[in-house]
């Protein structure tokens, strides 16, 4: 969509065109209460994070009270990460009925329930429905609601507050971690949950503050009420419709089947690490508060490789999908190393250098998906692997906690990890071939059509040319484009 006539893509007042004698208003975008927006989506990043990749801190506690096995107490942090991924789609959806500062606040207090009730700890089951459902719900809708608004209020410099947004993940774990150990040494781990409970209260401080974007320019002639209505339910209807079209579309491509394998695996090898670094520290006889400390060394890691990687995958030296499958080589012989490890220090170099190449596959992630499958269909992918990334969140930590189960260490859960990163490159290695191949494919394919079309007679030129300009003005396409998703 062109023109300075339609809305920006976060309006849903006016999906219409604006009159010419319009009256200018405060401009939002890229700028004002943009960076207040940013700034709460930067601490609802960061809170949201903190207790799920810290959760490692707790895990021997637990363990311990429930008198219990890995396998069993793997499942509160499954549980979280799965559905926090099956609920980010759920919190766009209802997108359609309620604003995006009221789905933040709901799942700030979800998220703040399901710490507060878990603390009570009546029995794992009652900690898989809190610490597990009722957190990982809370933390998707407050996280998928912050990061929409973000991408309303920024255009061109998208990118620039995206990146900002996120590194909210590993700061907050660097400072907070320790933070919880502290809190777990003075008093319990029960009590400490009650106080990281009334943290995520801070999610709801956050969503009150997130301003429902409005485009640059008020209209002084709106239309009727009930057009507007009508047409917004028409737009919706069509918008719904066009998503199942995409899903079917993306499912047929054998590049995108490979990234939903790459992404299902690959997340077995990102989280596990996250639950078992510090177990796997304390196991082996270092201090609880120098074993959280691991995962703030790995959060700062993380962080220098995101901004890395991002700086250097703008210098376009080498297409994204390659630096990624370099990285990920390179990560999963380093998870499969860590066993090596049997002191602190060395511990401390294995978590920097994991984290940090972890960080460069995070920065990477979606610019190799939207090289893949297109910018325009990036929504729908995006939706399809976040489903597939929930099932592996889901069997990742319990399949590594019946190895530390049947092994009696919880190194062996890193050869799980190494494994799943291992398998994940492969089909990532597959995915460049496929989305080579279709490219070639497509080229040759082009200049053929060309070849032939050189011998069309100019009159059936000039009728195709007709068509194609009366479909690129259809009004229908800019309204449903003009439709936020």
């Amino acid at each position: 969509m062109e023109g300075a006539t339609l809305e920006e893509p976060g309006d849903v007042d006016s999906p219409v065109k604006e009159p010419k004698n319009s009256a200018p208003t405060r401009k939002y975008a890229d700028g004002g209460y943009g960076w207040v927006i940013l700034a709460s989506c930067f601490v609802i990043t960061g809170v949201t994070a903190s207790f799920v990749r810290s959760f490692g801190i707790f895990f021997l506690d637990v363990q311990k009270y429930f008198d219990t096995i890995a396998f069993k107490v793997s499942w509160i942090s499954a549980i979280t990460v799965a559905v926090f991924h099956f609920g980010s789609p759920l919190a766009s959806a209802l997108n359609f009925k309620l604003q995006l500062r009221v789905i933040t606040i709901i799942g700030g207090i979800f998220s703040m329930l399901g710490l507060l009730l878990g603390s009570f700890a009546f029995s794992l089951t009652w900690m898989y429905f809190t610490t597990g459902a009722l957190v990982g719900l809370g933390n998707g809708f407050a996280w998928i609601s912050s990061v929409n608004l973000v991408n309303q209020y920024f255009t061109d410099r998208r990118p620039l507050a995206n990146a900002l947004a996120s590194s909210g993940d590993s700061i907050f774990v660097f400072i907070l971690t320790p933070f919880y150990q502290w809190l777990i040494d003075i008093m319990s781990w029960r009590q400490a949950m009650m106080i990281i409970s009334a943290i995520h209260l801070n999610i709801c401080v956050c969503g009150a503050l997130m301003r429902p974007y409005r485009s640059q320019k008020k209209s002084q002639n709106s239309a009727p009420l009930s057009a507007t209505h009508s047409t917004k339910g028409l737009c919706r209807k069509s918008l719904v419709q066009e998503k199942i079209s995409g899903y079917l579309t993306l499912l047929k491509q054998p590049q995108f089947i490979c990234l939903i394998l790459f992404g299902f695996f690959s997340v077995i090898g990102l989280f596990i690490p996250v639950v078992y670094l510090i177990p796997h520290a304390q196991n082996i006889g270092i201090e609880d508060f120098k074993g959280a400390l691991l995962m703030s060394y790995w959060s700062a890691a993380d962080l220098v490789g995101r901004l890395g990687c991002g700086w250097l995958a703008n210098l376009r030296l080498l297409k994204s999908i390659r630096l990624t499958i370099i990285m990920m080589a390179i990560l999963s012989i380093l998870l499969l190393l860590i066993p090596l490890a049997k002191n602190y220090t060395s511990l401390i170099i294995f978590s920097c250098v994991c984290g940090f190449f972890l960080g460069t596959i995070m920065a990477l992630i979606v610019t190799l998906i939207s090289d893949v499958v297109g910018v325009e269909k990036l929504s729908s992918a995006l939706g399809l692997i976040m489903l597939f990334r929930g099932v592996g969140c889901l069997l990742g930590p319990p399949l590594a906690g019946l190895l530390v189960d049947w092994t009696g260490v919880y190194s062996t859960a890193f050869f799980l990890a190494g494994g799943g990163m291992l398998i994940a490159t492969f089909f990532l290695i597959l995915t460049d071939y496929f989305t080579t191949y279709g490219q070639n494919s497509s080229q040759s394919t082009g200049n053929e059509k060309g070849n032939s079309n050189s011998q069309v007679r100019p009159q059936e030129e000039a009728e195709k040319g007709e068509l194609g300009s009366d479909t690129r003005g259809d009004p229908a396409v800019e309204l449903l484009n003009a439709v936020p998703e």
